[in-house]
């Protein structure tokens, strides 16, 4: 569990702030054996306050498997799927507070290896992902306060190792694009002038998912 605010980047470009997560997983009330978790997202620096409640449903059989469904144990869990279904444009940023579902089941889960595993992502992804996390972060959010490219979070959400998170976050600093000490970095100017493009892919992956809500409703 993290005392910190929840504050990541998904791999399509879009960063959030999970919030209100309403600990425990609770029965549903529907009469299902699902377990369900309430929470909400933000979109960072939404002028439009755009969010999404969320109501996290949890088999039955991945609370077999994952053995205890403890804010301390699941959190990683629930805040990567969440951002899944974000990348899978099955989640709308809206001003609504229409409750949408994301459903946690053994997809995210590895029964050879009895451990949560999200897919693997290329290279490619993650250090765009890096970049977006830096920038947003750390240069748009966090008025330059340093932030983690190798958080344990991000590790779990594209299957990649904190050695292989800290070399990619080595060859952007070595291009410029961040300003690195530890596992620690900073946006440089030349990451800050890619705003353009940070900003259309977090409008694309925004919209992705309002255009799958419209097309579901």
């Amino acid at each position: 569990m993290s005392s910190r605010p929840l504050r990541f980047v998904t791999l399509s470009g879009v960063p959030i702030q999970v919030s209100q997560l309403k600990w425990p997983f609770h029965p549903s009330t529907s009469g299902s054996d699902w377990l369900v978790l309430h929470g909400r997202v933000d979109l960072l620096g939404s002028d439009e306050g755009l969010h999404a409640e969320v109501a996290v449903g949890m088999t039955q059989t991945m609370k077999d498997a994952l053995g205890s469904l403890a804010e301390e144990h699941a959190e990683g869990l629930v805040v990567n799927a969440i951002r899944k279904i974000l990348d899978n444009g099955q989640l709308a940023l809206l001003k609504s507070g229409k409750l949408q579902p994301v459903h946690v089941t053994s997809r995210f889960y590895s029964f050879r290896e009895k451990k949560i595993q999200f897919p693997s992502q290329s290279e490619a992804e993650v250090r765009e992902m890096i970049k977006r996390r830096v920038f947003w972060l750390s240069g748009k959010f966090g008025q330059g306060a340093p932030v983690s490219i190798a958080d344990d979070y991000d590790c779990e959400y594209v299957n990649f190792s904190r050695d292989r998170m800290l070399e990619i976050g080595k060859q952007l600093a070595g291009q410029g694009l961040i300003k690195l000490e530890g596992d620690q970095s900073t946006a440089s100017d030349w990451l800050m002038q890619e705003e353009p493009a940070m900003i259309a892919a977090m409008n694309k992956g925004v919209e992705a998912g309002k255009a799958a809500t419209k097309v579901s409703a």
